[in-house]
C-alpha cells in the first residue's frame, strides 16, 4: 500500500433538515484518537440491526461482542476506515457514521483469533460461505480490492444520504491506496439500495433461503437476497 496523507478529509457536505436548519457534515479517515469510539459505534446499532449479526444473536451475547471488538480493533488499525462527523457551530465534531474497511486479497481470509462463542461461530460460517464467491476478483481481474467490513449511521441521521457519501469516499480512498476496485457483501435491502445509489453494480445475488441452507442457518429477515456489489474506480 502506497504512503498517503493520514488522516485525510474526503468530503464536506450539507443537508437541510426541518426543524434543525442546515447541518454540516465531514467525512474523513477515522483518526487514531477516535479508533475506540468508532469500534464502539459499530458495536451499537450495527450488530443489532445487520441481518447476519442479528440472526447469529451477537447483540445478546457479551462474549461475542467482545470477539467483534477485537476483530474491529484489528481492522481499524489498518487506517482504511472512514467516519462521518456532524460539525457543530463551535467546531465540535459528533460521530454519526462509520464505514469499516480492509483490503481483501484473493484467497485470503480475515486474520483474527477464531471465535469461540456460538454467535461468533455462526457469523464466521456465514462469512466463510459468502467468501467462496470470488465474483469481485474475477469480474474486475484484480488480486485485491478495498472491502467494506461494516457500515452504520446513527438512527437520528438516517435518510440524509450519509451512507451513500461514505461509499463514494471509500472509492476515493481505494484509489488513493493504489486499488482500482472496491466492493463487498451487502446484507440488507436498505444497504443494497445505498450501493446502487453510490453507483455500484450488483455482481452476484443469492436468496437467503438458499444461503441459509448452505450455512445451516435460518435467516429471519424480510430481505430476499444476499448481494455482492462492486465498483471499478476510474
Amino acid at each position: 500500500m502506497s504512503e498517503r496523507e493520514y488522516p485525510k478529509i474526503w468530503s464536506e457536505f450539507e443537508r437541510t433538515v426541518e426543524g434543525k436548519g442546515v447541518l454540516k457534515f465531514v467525512i474523513e479517515d477515522v483518526p487514531e484518537s477516535m479508533w475506540g469510539a468508532a469500534v464502539e459505534f459499530m458495536l451499537g446499532n450495527y450488530v443489532e440491526e445487520d441481518v447476519w449479526w442479528s440472526t447469529a444473536g451477537t447483540a445478546q451475547d457479551q462474549e461475542a461482542i467482545e470477539e467483534y471488538r477485537v476483530l474491529w480493533n484489528s481492522i481499524i488499525k489498518q487506517k482504511l476506515s472512514l467516519a462521518c462527523f456532524l460539525v457543530q457551530d463551535d467546531g465540535e465534531k459528533i460521530l454519526v457514521g462509520v464505514n469499516m474497511c480492509r483490503i481483501q486479497e484473493q484467497g485470503q481470509f480475515v486474520e483474527h483469533k477464531p471465535p469461540k462463542t456460538k454467535a461468533g461461530l455462526l457469523s464466521l460460517r456465514m462469512f466463510a460461505e459468502a467468501m467462496k464467491v470470488t465474483t469481485i476478483h474475477e469480474k474486475y481481474d484484480v488480486s485485491a480490492y478495498l472491502m467494506g467490513a461494516g457500515l452504520s449511521v446513527a438512527t437520528q441521521y438516517r435518510g440524509l444520504g450519509i451512507s451513500v457519501e461514505l461509499l463514494k469516499c471509500r472509492m476515493l480512498l481505494a484509489k488513493e491506496v493504489g486499488l482500482i476496485v472496491t466492493g463487498g457483501i451487502f446484507t440488507s435491502t436498505a444497504a443494497q439500495r445505498v450501493a446502487e445509489k453510490a453507483g455500484m453494480e450488483c455482481l452476484h445475488q443469492l436468496s437467503y433461503k438458499d444461503f441459509g441452507e448452505q450455512c445451516e442457518i435460518d435467516f429471519n429477515t424480510s430481505t430476499e437476497n444476499l448481494k455482492v456489489f462492486g465498483k471499478r474506480i476510474e
